[in-house]
């Protein structure tokens, strides 16, 4: 059995901080990152309307999405990726590893808002 730690993604290899994102950043004079996507309203109204009928894509439903709105198809799979994202930090449920991790003293970030006392 591996311990909870080794599933959590925090621990990756990817730098974490923003210093380090920072000095990456400037080492690769940001050519690297592609500018973030500006959804307009009819293709934001599809993409919701979509999820709200699955909230996950086949490769066919993907295909057919891109061709309609214009996108390309890692766009549309990442705009699923984040509303789920979303809907899972909204919902305010911890998944089961979060809170394994969390009694190890593990876990320091939380998804749920802490209520004002």
């Amino acid at each position: 059995m591996w311990p909870a730690w080794v599933y959590c993604t925090r621990y990756s290899d990817r730098p974490s901080s923003a210093s380090a994102t920072i000095s990456l950043a400037n080492n690769n004079n940001n050519n690297d990152k592609r500018p973030r996507t500006a959804f307009n309203q009819d293709q934001l109204a599809i993409l919701k309307k979509e999820f709200a009928s699955n909230q996950y894509l086949t490769e066919e439903r993907r295909f057919d999405l891109s061709a309609r709105l214009g996108l390309n198809e890692s766009q549309i799979k990442i705009w699923f990726q984040n509303k789920r994202a979303k809907l899972k930090k909204s919902s305010g449920v911890e998944n089961p590893l979060a809170l394994e991790l969390k009694a190890q003293g593990l876990y320091n970030h939380s998804t749920v808002k802490h209520q004002q006392q």
